[in-house]
């Protein structure tokens, strides 16, 4: 069953490679001058065909973006201009003018990002901002050190400003289903920024972030449907972003960092209670142009702090950290190996995750089809000494 699991899993693998191979590649065009702040600016949507044939160009008429700068962001949407072609010629390329206003106290470089573009992207454009002298003193920092009174702003844009926007992704998030008991195991994670500690305005910067992650396995099968074991991984860390305005198709590109604290626990108590503290830190880079085929790599050193009076032979099948690689592209397939080794180079654990973009139009729903196959110790921590080798399949909203 499991050999059969897998086959169709990297037959479906084949499948989404050969079918993206025959898709255009999409690029945001940025505006070739500054604009000023309040302004309708004019935005590119460029479809390349680099197949043997021809390929659909259908973009929608409306996009879903925001501009970020710093600690603030706004949601715009971009309007098409006239329709482009429907197809791409094998080699050649095509495009569709998008316009959309800046906001009026927009100031200095911004990132504009699309939340929904076609097939499940996400493009981004560089926006110089200009404004005159004059609006300067009317217009709070970018960073500002305190809040707005509340009746100088709307409630809801003060919730957004303090709390809403500093959520981020963290961990992925997915929920999949399997033969092997327990059948289903889901992933719910986010990180939230705590401080801001740089204060350049064109870079993501340094940040102490709180980040919590909670997995679970559950026997969905079983009467009345137990949860088997959960792990609850709340965090507390520094991350250091690369600014995102790298060589255009270069091999190397350095992605940032974090370093801190996580606890992990199952939240048992007894004979089945499971915890432990550790201290991370986490490189990243890639190999390969960021808008194409590229390898994500991303060590993480852990060592233990505290006691582990409750799992005292933890050391033994989880070591001293694990490796992730990545290979895929950004609005493609990927392929992803996480793997770690015990204390003494044994008790190897594997796990792949394929994901594959998803998305129905009609109800503009975007996700990812993910098939993860296990074989290794410790993908329960209520079992971190107990092999198991299963395949799962579900969906994934972050990857």
């Amino acid at each position: 069953m499991k050999t059969r699991l897998l086959l169709a899993a990297l037959s479906l693998a084949v499948l989404s490679l050969a079918a993206h191979a025959r898709a255009a590649v999409l690029t945001l065009v940025s505006p070739a001058a500054p604009a000023a702040a309040g302004a309708t600016v004019q935005l590119d949507l460029l479809a390349v065909n680099p197949s043997a044939a021809s390929v659909p160009f259908v973009p929608p008429d409306q996009l879903q973006a925001r501009l970020r700068a710093g600690d603030r962001d706004w949601p715009v949407e971009l309007s098409a201009g006239p329709a482009a072609p429907a197809v791409v010629a094998p080699g050649g390329f095509a495009s569709r003018s998008y316009t959309f206003t800046l906001p009026p106290e927009a100031g200095g470089r911004v990132v504009l990002e699309t939340i929904a573009a076609p097939d499940g992207a996400r493009l981004h454009a560089v926006i110089d901002i200009t404004r005159p002298a004059s609006a300067a003193a009317d217009v709070p920092p970018a960073r500002p050190n305190r809040l707005s009174p509340l009746h100088a702003t709307p409630a809801i844009s003060q919730v957004r400003r303090g709390f809403l926007d500093r959520f981020g992704e963290h961990d992925p998030i997915y929920f999949i289903y399997g033969p092997d008991d327990p059948a289903a195991k889901f992933q719910f994670s986010f990180k939230y920024r705590i401080l801001g500690l740089d204060t350049s305005d064109d870079s993501p910067g340094s940040t102490l972030q709180f980040g919590y992650t909670q997995r679970s396995l559950w026997d969905i099968d079983a009467s009345s449907s137990p949860f088997y074991d959960t792990s609850y991984m709340p965090s507390l860390f520094f991350e250091s972003l690369a600014p995102s305005s790298g060589t255009p198709g270069a091999w190397f590109t350095w992605l940032g960092w974090q370093a801190g604290f996580q606890h992990e626990s199952n939240g048992k108590d007894g004979l089945d209670s499971r915890s432990l503290n550790t201290l991370f830190a986490r490189p990243g880079f890639a190999l390969g142009p960021l808008d194409g085929w590229h390898l994500l790599v991303s060590p993480r050193l852990s060592a233990y702090v505290g006691g582990i009076s409750d799992n005292p032979r933890i050391k033994d099948y989880r070591g001293y950290g694990e490796w992730m690689i990545a290979f895929g592209k950004n609005d493609g397939p990927s392929l992803t190996y996480t793997g770690r080794a015990g204390r003494d180079f044994n008790h190897f654990s594997t796990q792949l995750d394929l994901t594959i973009p998803l998305r129905w139009e009609i109800a503009d729903f975007a996700t990812f089809l993910l098939i993860q196959y296990f074989n290794g110790y410790g993908e329960s921590l209520l079992d971190y000494d107990q092999r198991s080798e299963t395949v799962r399949a579900g969906i994934s909203l972050i990857r």
